[in-house]
């Protein structure tokens, strides 16, 4: 089997399988019927198995969008006899529960090749319990699948090639699983993903790095067992290091945009709020390109929220949306100049919406905003942002608050979301 191959993308770029670590490398599974001992090797991609918690430690990845094809989805998941049973999590961990089996080696980003035929091959193996985790089914289908979408659809490249390192985080406190007589396996509290490719700006190697939590406060505490966050992050290539004990070859650590360490020079220029970054994106356009300055946040200095949307309404959609933002200060909020986003359209100007009195926002006040043209809340999940007046060297504003709503969310139809859980 091809698998995973270093010079994928060309251009003279080499990107090695990241090294495990001497806290790591213990537990990586060793097998004569592997490709160098260790490496599971399937068409388009490869895996290396935690011997002790019997999943994928990382799955290794090379995606050609040029020779995507549409193929049938196999139903059948197999054990990969050169891993053996005993290393991987059979269907009794998945069955009549709320986890899915999480393809890491995603079927439609694999399934490519010079003919069908080829792509139903490589599509058919990633049903092996080796690329499965557990992901809990409101994460597998919904969060995660929208950071797969953007990888599948990823347009910055510029051959079409793209090399993707994934895997699952399991944290200081992760939660279990044990099915009737068998053995406990640890549910990951979260999972990364490293993509790479040229880009087709610059033609050099570009990198982006996320982190998306099932279960947040798992990795910080023993308070998280009724908690799923599902929130993504942008994060540094040395976060993801220090998670998970592997170590990403010295070029990707370069090219990926965020800083771990105090940068005096980069946070000036950049204008970055703390170190290590760690950047919400829950949608394309909020991503951190290198060398790209980032927002003004100050979500933790100004008490004023989003506090609900009608997003699924009933009738003339682009009419009856509404935003409502509401001041929990203790002094009047002047909303002179403020702006409302959903990321993908031109902001909306509150001054065309709110006269004079209304954008005196009194303490304990909420405004409607309506109609948000050209802000469109879409059914299938979106972003709200709220900024304030502009400044000359802020020339969005600081960013107030921030919501961010899912498909599952907007589904029930002329009932307004309600913000009131959401972080600062």
């Amino acid at each position: 089997m091809a698998g995973y191959a270093p010079n994928f993308l060309g251009n003279g770029i080499t990107l090695p399988v990241p090294k495990s670590t001497p806290s790591l490398a213990g537990d990586v599974l060793h097998s004569p019927l592997l490709e160098d001992d260790i490496f599971a090797d399937y068409i388009n991609y490869s895996i290396i198995t935690h011997s002790v918690r019997r999943s994928p430690i990382i799955a290794c990845i090379n995606i050609d969008q040029n020779l995507y094809k549409s193929v049938a989805r196999s139903r059948r998941w197999n054990i990969d006899t050169r891993i053996g049973a005993d290393f991987q999590l059979d269907n009794d961990y998945y069955r009549r529960n709320p986890w899915d089996r999480g393809h890491l080696a995603r079927r439609a980003s694999v399934a490519w090749g010079q003919t069908k035929r080829e792509a139903k091959r490589a599509s058919d193996e990633t049903f092996y319990y080796s690329n499965a985790t557990l992901q809990h089914e409101n994460f597998n289908q919904d969060e995660w699948l929208a950071l797969e979408n953007w990888v599948f659809d990823l347009n910055l490249d510029s051959n079409g090639k793209i090399t993707v390192f994934t895997g699952p985080i399991y944290g200081d406190f992760p939660r279990t699983i044990t099915p009737e007589g068998r053995e406990p396996a640890l549910i990951p509290s979260a999972f990364f993903k490293v993509v790479c490719f040229i880009n087709k700006n610059t033609n050099e190697l570009d990198v982006r790095a996320f982190l998306m939590f099932q279960d947040e406060a798992a990795l910080a505490d023993k308070k998280g067992h009724k908690m799923f966050n599902f929130q993504a992050y942008q994060v540094t290539i040395t976060e993801i290091e220090r998670l998970t004990s592997l170590e990403f070859d010295d070029e990707i650590y370069e090219r990926n945009p965020l800083f771990f360490n105090e940068n005096i020079e980069k946070q000036k220029q950049l204008n970055i709020a703390q170190f290590p970054e760690r950047i919400e994106v829950d949608e394309p356009e909020e991503m951190i390109a290198l060398n790209q300055p980032r927002d003004s946040i100050a979500d933790d200095e100004v008490p004023v929220f989003i506090a609900a949307a009608m997003v699924n309404s009933l009738g003339n959609e682009q009419e009856s949306e509404w935003v409502s933002i509401i001041n929990l200060d203790s002094k009047p909020v002047n909303l002179e100049g403020w702006t409302l986003s959903d990321t993908k359209h031109e902001p909306l100007q509150l001054n065309l919406i709110l006269n004079e009195q209304q954008r005196i926002l009194q303490p304990g006040e909420a405004v409607r905003i309506q109609p948000l043209n050209p802000v469109v809340l879409s059914n299938a999940g979106g972003v709200i942002s709220l900024y304030d007046k502009p400044q000359p060297n802020q020339p969005k504003g600081r960013r107030i608050d921030r919501v961010h709503y899912t498909g599952k969310d907007a589904q029930q139809q002329d009932s307004p979301m309600i913000f009131l859980n959401h972080s600062r």
